[in-house]
């Protein structure tokens, strides 16, 4: 008996199986909606039931291909500006954020970063991860979420 529970509690939490033998939940790799990343060698958003795990994103402009200027909050707005608009195009939008993980360059960012962070996360304040580690493109920022459409 405890161990079918831990699996119901398992297969409630992270949502990836169902606790029914004969279902089983199909994976969608969506490719990005931006004209620059389609041919990127992973998908923007992998779909699971519906759990929508987002490849992270940096503060670049992908519209003009370029990091932002301004430091770590200026790169904060931009990547969840980022998310933001990957998640659009899955009818879901920050509300339906239920895991965030956040990369700094330098976990001394971390009060600035927070600061503008919270400006989008109002409503709903997902549960978070935040460390330090080098970044590509010389980034200040990475982050990647969870989503769960309703």
């Amino acid at each position: 008996m405890k161990s079918s529970y831990s699996i119901l509690i398992i297969c409630f939490v992270f949502g990836l199986i169902s606790c029914q033998k004969t279902q089983k939940q199909e994976v969608f790799f969506h490719k990005s909606h931006e004209e620059s990343r389609k041919k990127a060698p992973f998908s923007d958003a992998t779909q699971v039931g519906n759990l929508y795990f987002l490849t992270g994103q940096i503060g670049k402009n992908h519209k003009t291909g370029k990091m932002v200027e301004g430091g770590i909050e200026a790169e904060t707005s931009q990547v969840l500006k980022n998310i933001e608009d990957v998640l659009k195009q899955h009818q879901l939008t920050l509300k339906d954020v239920v895991k965030c993980t956040v990369i700094l360059a330098d976990i001394e960012d971390f009060s600035k970063m927070n600061t503008v962070y919270t400006t989008f996360f109002v409503d709903n304040l997902p549960a978070r991860t935040t460390f330090a580690a080098n970044l590509v493109a010389g980034a200040k920022i990475e982050i990647e979420v969870i989503a769960a459409k309703k």
